[in-house]
């Protein structure tokens, strides 16, 4: 018999089992606990974490969106990168600063189009968005000043040296010694 002719109550229907959703105490104690002492394989490490990110996604992006919020209107920080920024001509500011889920291993990026991601899954703490929305305003300030060429390896590199040097020297005094050197050799 033809399934199209079959009465309607003999079509299979899928099944209203919600199964396939995560149950949120097995991520949160079996799989936890297998994973710290050592007997979770990596696809199930990998799995722990994507099901708990999605689980969480929702209070994530709230959390860290307020801690952005914050960053923005108090941090001195952020608000001098803002500044340097601006009188670049370019504008960074918490309406393109995104809060997102990510699925790879970091805790945000930059791209001159769509502007800063902060991924929520991955930040711990105020401090950490602070830091994370400082660095990525650096990138953002490179690609105006130097005018980056974002295929040019070379200046990847050098945009992620001058993060990495502002991170461990401090914010103020990489910009007053101008301790991104590697511009001046670029020409």
């Amino acid at each position: 018999m033809d399934p199209e002719t079959k009465p309607a109550a003999a079509v299979p229907r899928p099944p209203t089992s919600t199964t396939d959703q995560p149950d949120p105490s097995f991520y949160n104690w079996r799989t936890f606990f297998s994973i710290l002492s050592g007997q979770a394989t990596p696809d199930e490490r990998r799995q722990y974490f994507l099901n708990r990110d999605t689980l969480r996604e929702d209070r994530d992006i709230a959390r860290v969106e307020a801690h952005r919020d914050w960053a923005f209107q108090y941090s001195p920080v952020v608000r001098f990168m803002r500044d340097e920024v601006q009188k670049l001509g370019g504008d960074v500011g918490p309406h393109n600063v995104r809060c997102r889920r990510c699925t790879t291993a970091q805790g945000g990026g930059f791209d001159i189009d769509y502007g800063v991601l902060l991924c929520a899954n991955h930040m711990r703490n105020r401090g950490h968005v602070e830091d994370t929305i400082a660095h990525e305003m650096v990138h953002a300030y490179d690609y105006l000043r130097f005018k980056v060429d974002r295929w040019n390896l070379r200046h990847q590199a050098c945009t992620e040296v001058c993060g990495s040097d502002v991170s461990e020297l401090g914010w103020f005094e990489c910009f007053e010694k101008m301790a991104c050197y590697c511009w001046m050799d670029d020409g």
